[in-house]
């Protein structure tokens, strides 16, 4: 557990970077459209989960136990307030209800449709952890009305 101000400190880093990822999709999207920018933005996601998911493959195929120690109740998970809705010999599901990227959009007055947009982008890098980890998942983004923001549910990677 972190200390309140430690949290308070990686929560506003988080919700800058919100900053950092709208200012680029929208400087991509005005020279380039937005289809490279969502592509662009995505890349670079995915590229970063890359190298967070290596970091995590030791606990393939299935320490979900592990898993949920190691990146969902890690340090600075505080910040993203997970709701483990099941942990079992076959799955792990987590459902984030707060998350600084979304808050940090809001906060910048983007619409529900561009938090959504921005949010898919953002996914690039779970698509990435969750291959370098080398598990099998499902992920759902947050949507306009629903509580929280993201979930994941991991499973054993089938088949290669």
């Amino acid at each position: 557990m972190m200390p309140e101000i430690s949290r308070s400190l990686h929560y506003g880093a988080v919700r800058d970077r919100a900053r950092i990822y709208l200012a680029i999709f929208r400087e991509v999207s005005a020279r380039y459209g937005q289809p490279a920018a969502i592509s662009a933005l995505r890349a670079a996601s995915r590229a970063h989960g890359l190298e967070v998911g290596a970091r995590l493959a030791h606990l393939a195929p299935r320490d979900f136990s592990g898993m949920l120690d190691s990146y969902f109740l890690g340090p600075g998970s505080e910040t993203y307030s997970p709701d483990v809705r099941e942990l079992s010999a076959t799955c792990l599901e987590v459902q984030y209800m707060t998350c600084p990227l979304k808050d940090g959009w809001r906060e910048m007055g983007c619409s529900d449709d561009e938090v959504c947009t921005l949010l898919s982008c953002a996914t690039g890098f779970d698509d990435g952890v969750w291959q370098a980890a080398g598990f099998d998942y499902e992920l759902e983004t947050w949507a306009p009305g629903k509580i929280g923001c993201c979930r994941t549910r991991l499973t054993e990677k089938r088949g290669t």
